[in-house]
């Protein structure tokens, strides 16, 4: 959506979310899928992944995405194609947020085949939480992969893996290292162990990284000519990144180590949210385009009205017990 009202403070919020929750994303995935693994089998594992993972992709991306796309090409206009095989077979496949779950529907097939090929007795290695160096040396590894991989492809330019995967090489160093990472932290049970007074420097780190963005983009120093403005962000970021990702899963271990049964409702829907909520979220934000509000006031309507009505519409759709069963 394109709207007139704008927000510096938006723009802020939204660069600080960019810098790193996706990739908390990954970490979080790859942390639990090995013991889903070990408690299920290969076979078992995979077919569930496909069952939760596969079948709202095809039908989010082929039935839904590529129908409203196709409703909404300039030479079709207002013609609604349920199943838009002419679209469709232009390559225009529309997954908008469900690119990560064919992202972790891939890093399921690949992490099933190298258990095949590397077996591994489930508590046989159990590695301990880095401490600041480990943090250290992953940082700087990040930032410099980053840096090379954006002097050729900036942020934003999706790419098609095969034809068929988007991905974004701009950040996918650091989605894919956190994802493996994760497997690791799931191993060594790091979420539960790891040291909350590194966590805390790091946290604060994350935060002066964030700062002196905000502060090079305001004040506009000259830099050598080799050091691009892209080039500073790439580095700053991967010290957000990690300082934010250590610091937000410290804050909930201590404060929000708990769930209600409105918790465990909420949590039980996360994942149709995630699925559902991009057409909720963009519904509302055509619905108000034009409404002569400031930016914030805008935002604040879409996120609170968003967040309330799908996981109305998800909660009810749950109730379904083969919806439920996939989603």
């Amino acid at each position: 959506m394109e709207d007139k009202a704008n927000s510096d403070l938006l723009l802020m919020f939204f660069a600080l979310n960019a810098a790193f929750f996706m990739g908390f994303f990954f970490l979080i995935s790859g942390y639990f899928i090995e013991g889903s693994y070990d408690r299920k089998g290969a076979a078992k594992f995979l077919s569930d992944r496909l069952l939760r993972l596969g079948v709202p992709l095809v039908f989010f991306v082929i039935v839904v995405n590529g129908s409203l796309g196709y409703a909404t090409t300039e030479t079709v206009r207002g013609y609604f194609g349920f199943l838009a095989i002419e679209y469709l077979g232009g390559g225009h496949l529309e997954f908008g947020p469900l690119w990560f779950i064919a992202h972790l529907l891939a890093y399921a097939v690949l992490y099933t085949l190298w258990r095949l090929l590397v077996p591994t007795r489930p508590g046989r290695w159990e590695p301990a939480p880095p401490g600041h160096g480990g943090v250290f040396a992953y940082v700087v590894a990040l930032a410099l992969v980053t840096v090379l991989l954006r002097r050729t492809w900036p942020i934003d330019d999706w790419r098609l893996l095969f034809g068929v995967l988007p991905f974004e090489p701009a950040h996918l160093p650091q989605y894919a290292s956190l994802f493996v990472i994760g497997i690791a932290a799931g191993r060594g049970r790091w979420f539960e162990r790891f040291d909350a007074r590194i966590a805390h420097i790091w946290f604060w780190i994350g935060v002066a990284a964030f700062a002196s963005a905000i502060f090079l983009r305001a004040t506009e120093p000259e830099a050598p000519s080799w050091l691009t403005p892209m080039d500073i962000w790439a580095v700053l970021e991967a010290f957000i990144c990690v300082g934010m990702i250590l610091g937000v899963t410290s804050a909930f271990r201590a404060g929000a180590n708990h769930a209600s049964s409105l918790l465990k409702r909420l949590g039980s829907n996360v994942y149709a949210v995630y699925l559902f909520h991009i057409y909720v979220v963009v519904g509302l934000q055509v619905a108000i385009l034009d409404l002569d509000l400031p930016a914030l006031a805008k935002a604040l309507v879409v996120t609170l009205a968003g967040f309330a009505l799908t996981l109305l519409l998800v909660d009810t759709l749950r109730r379904v017990p083969w919806v439920r069963a996939v989603i």
